[in-house]
């Protein structure tokens, strides 16, 4: 039996997110308008540390590694 995957938002979505999470803009879920839950919660994260932004309604998650890019 396979492990069931995290909900994702689609590619669209998820770009849009870390765009507004990257500017410091407020962030909402695409899909639900839900509140984002950021791990970790400190703004800029350090270099090459690992992102994820979660919808607190819907669970849906996008990742991403900043500084990259």
């Amino acid at each position: 039996m396979r492990k069931p995957r995290p909900a994702t938002y689609n590619p669209a979505q998820a770009l849009q997110l870390i765009s507004h999470d990257r500017n410091g803009m407020p962030l909402s879920c695409p899909s639900c308008s839900g509140d984002i839950l950021r791990d970790p919660d400190f703004t800029p994260p350090p270099p090459r540390c690992h992102v994820t932004l979660r919808c607190a309604n819907c669970g849906r998650i996008a990742r991403y590694i900043a500084g990259a890019a």
